[in-house]
């Protein structure tokens, strides 16, 4: 019976996997294919690629982001190139958003398990559903971004330490200290795994209810320490700092090399708010952290996120890993958050989408708290227990099909869509100019697409020894193409829609 029922149970996993997979496959191929642009930090990591294999210790030296993302574009257009050869940019491009996209395949399918180990394999199944259709995590899984695989190792990991605290299998927290390790090397965040992992093993030292017995906590935090080192720790070495990119953790001097990565805006940026730890910049950091959850779930899942997670841990002592790894992830993180948007003055969805994974999962838990109580108000004559638990079934998917539809129609947008004028220009210098042309750009990735050498420019500030000049106006910001050297004038692209960007280009003698 015992094997029947557990025979059952992985053809369920199986079915709801396949489902999920499915989903995000389809979405994630729709967005590639009608992508408008990439994001900017999608050149910088194909450029960072493409040096990886001219002289990969040099460039992670001087590199400001991590290499483990570069590489994975690296292997991914090697394979493409051995199967076709194709050394278009348009090849680098899609390599970077198909790994992307096969990373979040491999995160849903691990956030499935979590979901199922936390509440069940159904609320599971539509926790990860919801993940899938919502907006701005789906357009990080098709672009060309280290997100989705960063948090395919955050998840993974984070799984091996709910199950080794909960089983008691110390040789689990060294597994979760590996996958640490490799999604340091994409992006630094994910070394909180240690953190999480070794706050949980020191707590049971000194629980009279702990898990595990002293011998295997010792145990298993050092292999958790282990783990994380053997793959973080060269990188670590090579930069001679813990988390380079921010310069904290430094262990050694270096010689700084240039970080041109780094736009002028961003520089500035960290200039201007440098240490501002005030009530007022903690504050606005605080609202952009609300501001951020609920833009990642589009406001209307927010009630049932929080309803969601208060019926959940009510029931739920502290020191269990079901409560436990979900209050650290979220206590840790927010000071993170706030420590970065008052040093640096940024801080985007992408920053704070590791701080909802595990919240995320628990929304249909809160609509189903919301369905009970909209079968409660419309109640209907004589209902038996079955009619009830039907009705509730049916206001849940009132509820979900609601929020699909308030999804839907940013979800199915492409990709930067109004910024189809930057590819369009791209199109034209590729086809009009000399290779060895310079082109005077507003932004780097016309210049990339075009396969041009590009000086960035602000502020309308032409840099000297540029040949052609691109200029961008946006409607949506009343921008319009007024003294501009018409005589000169060599291309002109006019975007019919509102939000639509026109962009001309001409000569700049």
């Amino acid at each position: 019976m015992k094997a029947a029922v557990g025979q059952s149970g992985k053809s369920r996993d199986v079915v709801n996997i396949s489902i999920l997979l499915a989903v995000a496959l389809c979405i994630g191929i729709y967005l590639i294919a009608t992508t408008g642009i990439i994001a900017k930090d999608g050149v910088t990591f194909i450029n960072y690629a493409g040096q990886l294999e001219i002289a990969p210790v040099k460039t992670m030296v001087n590199e400001f982001q991590h290499p483990g993302y570069p590489w994975l574009i690296l292997t991914a257009h090697k394979v493409a190139d051995f199967l076709h050869a194709n050394t278009s940019i348009l090849s680098w491009i899609y390599c970077g958003q198909s790994v992307t996209l096969v990373f979040r395949l491999f995160a849903i399918t691990v956030l499935y398990f979590i979901g199922k180990h936390l509440f069940g394999a159904g609320t599971g199944f539509w926790a990860t559903l919801i993940l899938i259709l919502l907006p701005k995590p789906a357009g990080y899984g098709s672009d060309a971004l280290s997100d989705w695989p960063h948090l395919c190792f955050l998840v993974a990991g984070l799984l091996l330490l709910f199950k080794g605290a909960a089983s008691k299998k110390w040789w689990m927290f060294g597994l979760a200290g590996l996958a640490a390790g490799a999604g340091y090397l994409i992006r630094p965040e994910c070394a909180q795994l240690v953190v999480l992992g070794g706050l949980w093993l020191v707590l049971q030292l000194f629980l009279s209810r702990h898990t595990m017995k002293t011998n295997k906590v010792f145990l298993a935090l050092s292999l958790l320490l282990v783990g994380f080192g053997v793959i973080a720790g060269p990188y670590m070495n090579l930069k001679s700092a813990v988390f380079p990119k921010k310069n904290v953790g430094q262990f050694a001097q270096r010689p700084r090399q240039p970080q041109v990565k780094i736009n002028n805006t961003q520089a500035a940026q960290q200039v201007a708010h440098k240490l501002q730890f005030t009530p007022s910049t903690v504050a606005k950091a605080f609202g952009k952290l609300v501001g951020n959850i609920g833009e990642t779930l589009m406001w209307f899942f927010v009630p049932a996120l929080i309803l969601g997670m208060h019926k959940w841990f009510k029931t739920r002592k502290w020191y269990e890993p079901e409560k436990f790894f979900v209050i650290a992830i979220i206590v840790l993180n927010i000071p993170v958050m706030i420590w970065l948007h008052c040093r640096y003055g940024y801080m985007s969805v992408r920053h704070t989408l590791p701080l909802m994974i595990l919240p995320i999962l628990y929304v249909p838990v809160g609509l189903q708290e919301l369905a009970i109580w909209l079968q409660q108000i419309f109640p209907k004559k004589a209902e038996s227990p079955a009619a009830v638990s039907s009705s509730e079934r049916f206001w849940f998917l009132v509820l979900f099909f609601i929020g699909f539809s308030i999804c839907a129609p940013k979800l199915l947008r492409p990709i930067r869509v109004e910024k189809q004028g930057y590819r369009a220009a791209a199109k034209w210098l590729k086809a009009n100019t000399d290779s060895a042309t310079v082109v005077a750009v507003p932004d780097k990735r016309i210049s990339f697409y075009a396969q041009r050498r590009g000086l960035v420019y602000e502020d309308g500030n032409i840099p000297a020894g540029a040949e052609y000049v691109v200029k961008i106006f946006r409607k949506q910001e009343g921008e319009h193409p007024s003294a501009v050297p018409l005589d000169r004038l060599e291309y002109e692209y006019v975007d019919k829609s509102i939000r639509g960007t026109d962009v001309i280009i001409y000569q700049n003698l």
